[in-house]
């Protein structure tokens, strides 16, 4: 079909013809020839754009005559009585997923090699384990079932047997997270109440998630946790696990900011009610903390985000409850096939040190991941944190002397002045503990996934106990495999 450029291509052919017109007879003879060659050109055009109407108003027809009307409505009444059934069994706005990642692991100090599911973080039935860096939040099954209400409300109820974020503080709890979001007086500022993960940091509880872990939880890094198997050292000694109280959600823009009063790594505070000679909890939290966390993620490939405790909580060393005071804030940045993280923590506890005196802490974490193949991903991740001021602790970090050792420290995972018995012994002097870790995963199919990890543990002072050969060493190395089967 002619357009009508072809038009102005004939006027510019015709600008030679005018300029070698030598009398008006001639130039008036040209203009009028032109007029007449304009006057068919945009005839053809017309006629083109007719036909063209008129093919496509046949092959509407034909299209409506090949639909049965009778049949048509029937398929209108079941879709709409779908969507109804669908309305009034509750099913409108819920999702419900799930998953698991059975681990095999393989410790040299402990002279461990286990595969891990469903294990538990708090020694009972002579158990003996107890959360580790080689027992965190891996080797578990959840499920997920979020629903989201016509008047905007959001409630999530997360369920992980053995190794909810609720298990290591009150043993037998299954409930990872229980939460909604309520909206006040928009859907930019909300109401927090229930049990949440703690949303600090830039690693997820869970490792089959994609985005974020938690309704108060932010959404800056998709697709973060599908890494590593094991966590950083940041999210098991520097991080709290969960809380449960209310908050306030503000979304201003590019920032969203979470204001939460709540128990800190508690279903309730109350007070001791332990008789002498009665064992018990001599540690009881009888206030709520403070929790802050500050998120910006303007820009399409980097954000950042900035989280805070303030209060008593309780004391691992001690006992009771002291002051905790903790910053932290940590960076994302995705380009392509690329993923990098960085995390800097900041903190300290009055009186929870191993040597009785205030512990403190500071830490960095960097992770880089690389997508090399559609369907293999390479990982690296350094953390760094120090430790070393009055023996060193942190409120994560508690005494675990195995019953064949001496002397005071946390000797699985690396912390605290080490071998009692070493000349260079110093009770005022932790461990400074610097983790290096190398991973693969490979995604069999959308819903499958396994990945290896290769992770070497370092430690200031000989704080990692050989439970082989009962001795005191200055770095441990592990091993893990982890098959994940998510939906």
């Amino acid at each position: 079909m002619l357009k009508l450029k072809q038009v102005a291509v004939a006027v510019a052919l015709a600008f030679p013809m005018l300029a070698s017109a030598q009398s008006n007879a001639e130039l008036q003879k040209q203009i009028e020839a032109l007029k007449a060659e304009v006057s068919q050109l945009k005839a053809m055009v017309m006629h083109g754009a007719t036909t063209q109407a008129a093919q496509a108003a046949q092959t509407a027809q034909a299209a409506a005559n090949a639909v049965d009307p009778e049949e048509f409505n029937q398929v209108k009444v079941q879709v709409e009585a779908l969507q109804d059934q669908q309305e009034t069994a509750g099913f409108k706005g819920l999702r419900i997923s799930g998953g698991f990642d059975p681990v095999y692991m393989y410790n040299r100090a402990k002279g461990t090699s286990s595969f891990a599911f469903l294990n538990n973080f708090t020694p009972v039935n002579g158990s003996g384990e107890g959360y580790s860096y080689d027992n965190s939040y891996f080797g578990m099954a959840y499920l997920d079932i979020q629903k989201q209400m016509d008047d905007g409300t959001k409630f999530r109820l997360t369920l992980a047997p053995s190794k909810s974020s609720g298990s290591g503080y009150n043993f037998g709890n299954i409930v990872h997270e229980a939460s909604a979001s309520i909206p006040l007086s928009n859907a930019q500022t909300r109401l927090l109440v229930g049990q949440m993960p703690d949303v600090s940091g830039y690693e997820p509880y869970v490792s089959t998630y994609v985005g974020a872990n938690s309704l108060s939880s932010n959404l800056l890094y998709p697709g973060y946790g599908e890494y590593f198997v094991t966590r950083n050292m940041l999210f098991d000694f520097t991080a709290a696990t969960f809380y449960t109280g209310i908050g306030l959600d503000l979304t201003r823009g590019p920032w969203e900011t979470r204001l939460f009063l709540a128990n800190f790594n508690s279903a309730r505070n109350d007070v001791n009610t332990c008789k002498a000679g009665v064992a018990c909890d001599p540690r009881p939290t009888r206030s709520p903390v403070f929790i802050y966390n500050v998120t910006y993620a303007k820009d399409e490939f980097w954000g950042f985000e900035f989280t805070g405790y303030e209060g008593r909580v309780t004391n691992p060393v001690a006992g009771g409850v002291s002051r905790l005071d903790q910053f932290e804030i940590d960076a994302n940045f995705t380009r392509a096939n690329f993923n990098g993280n960085l995390q800097a923590t900041v903190g300290r506890q009055a009186s929870a040190a191993f040597n009785g005196g205030n512990s403190q802490w500071w830490g960095v974490s960097a992770l880089a991941a690389q997508r090399v193949l559609p369907r293999l991903t390479l990982a690296a991740r350094a953390d760094y944190l120090n430790n070393q001021k009055n023996g060193g602790g942190t409120f994560n970090i508690f005494t675990t002397t195995p019953a064949t050792a001496t002397g005071v420290g946390d000797f699985i995972n690396g912390f605290g002045p080490g071998d009692p018995n070493d000349p260079a012994f110093d009770p005022n002097k932790g461990a400074n503990r610097y983790a290096l870790s190398f991973a693969a995963t490979y995604r069999l199919t959308p819903n499958v996934a396994l990945r290896g990890e290769l992770r070497h543990d370092h430690a200031s002072t000989p704080a990692f106990y050989y439970f082989t050969d009962q001795t005191y060493r200055h770095s441990n190395d592990t091993f893990g495999l982890q098959t994940i089967v998510n939906f």
